[in-house]
């Protein structure tokens, strides 16, 4: 019969053992996130749009045929293309970017909401984030330095 210590001591084990994985995605997701803001911190070019959008639910009708949106970004603008031609929305005229309740794919959907000209606006998309492609990281980070009044919340653990 194995003793009290024996017991305590295999199931501590067997705790620390299943919440490893755990750590190590919250590790490196902090440092994904400390790397995003260093980048954007020390003059990282953004020249080319860098698309921050996962595949599109929303259907929409480009000359007679089905497309999806697509959602990019740079250094000054956040485009939104619904079909060939983008449109852009200032870095600094975003108000919030929120993380919503709802899930697809067990990806969350993501709002971002701009002012505009003809009034405030806002799209929903979800995000193409992965431990390989950090551009969702840079976009939150880059739309905290053109607007620090903006709403900006935390990319979680499980994106």
């Amino acid at each position: 019969m194995p003793s009290t210590l024996e017991t305590v001591l295999k199931t501590v084990g067997f705790i620390v053992l299943a919440a490893l994985p755990l750590v190590i995605l919250w590790f490196t997701l902090r440092r994904m996130s400390a790397t995003a803001r260093s980048a954007l911190g020390s003059g990282l070019r953004l020249d080319p749009p860098r698309r921050i959008s996962g595949k599109s639910m929303t259907l929409v009708m480009v000359d007679g045929k089905e497309d999806r949106e697509h959602y990019f970004f740079d250094t000054e603008s956040f485009y939104l293309r619904r079909g060939p031609v983008p449109t852009a929305v200032p870095l600094s005229q975003i108000t919030s970017v929120t993380r919503t309740s709802d899930r697809i794919y067990g990806r969350y959907v993501w709002k971002v909401c701009f002012s505009r000209a003809s009034g405030r606006k806002g799209v929903t998309f979800t995000n193409n984030l992965t431990l390989f492609n950090r551009d969702f990281l840079l976009f939150l980070e880059a739309v905290r330095k053109a607007n620090p009044l903006a709403t900006v919340d935390q990319a979680g653990l499980f994106f």
